[in-house]
Parts: C-alpha cells; sequence; structure tokens
C-alpha cells in the first residue's frame, strides 16, 4: 500500500513539473494571435486576446496590428476589409 502511495505522489510531482515547465503563452503566441487576425476577428476577440500577453515585445507587435486595422478600442469595426 505504501508502494502505491509512493507511485501515485511521485506521479502527482511529474505532472506538476511538465505543466509548469511549460510557458505561460503557449496557447497565447504571437502566431495565434496573427492567426485570429488574419481570419477576420473582431477588435472585441482580439482586445481579449490582448489581454493574455504580457511580454513587451508581443504587446508592441500586437497593439502595431490592433492600429494598423482600425482596433483602437474593443468596440471599433475594423477598417482593414
Amino acid at each position: 500500500m505504501k508502494r502505491h502511495r509512493i507511485a501515485l505522489a511521485g506521479m502527482v510531482v511529474a505532472v506538476a513539473l511538465v505543466t509548469a515547465a511549460c510557458p505561460g503563452n503557449i496557447s497565447h503566441s504571437y502566431k495565434g494571435f496573427t492567426s485570429a487576425l488574419e481570419k477576420g476577428a473582431p477588435c472585441a476577440e482580439l482586445f481579449d486576446q490582448r489581454e493574455r500577453f504580457t511580454g513587451a515585445e508581443d504587446l508592441a507587435k500586437i497593439d502595431a496590428d490592433l492600429d494598423r486595422i482600425g482596433c483602437v478600442t474593443r468596440e471599433s469595426v475594423r477598417n482593414d476589409r
């Protein structure tokens, strides 16, 4: 019984380590943002995605993209289409 508890604890630790090792922006990459941008996502959706970023470099690129398509607020309408 003690062996099973040790094995279970080891698996829990392993899962925690693997999860912690993944970068926090794995699903929130700039590439993912540009994919939504290219698919015609509305400004509100793009601003929702922007809120998930913290890196200055990504935020600068995202802000430039938003400005380029006329998304100055969540309520804006894209002017690139």
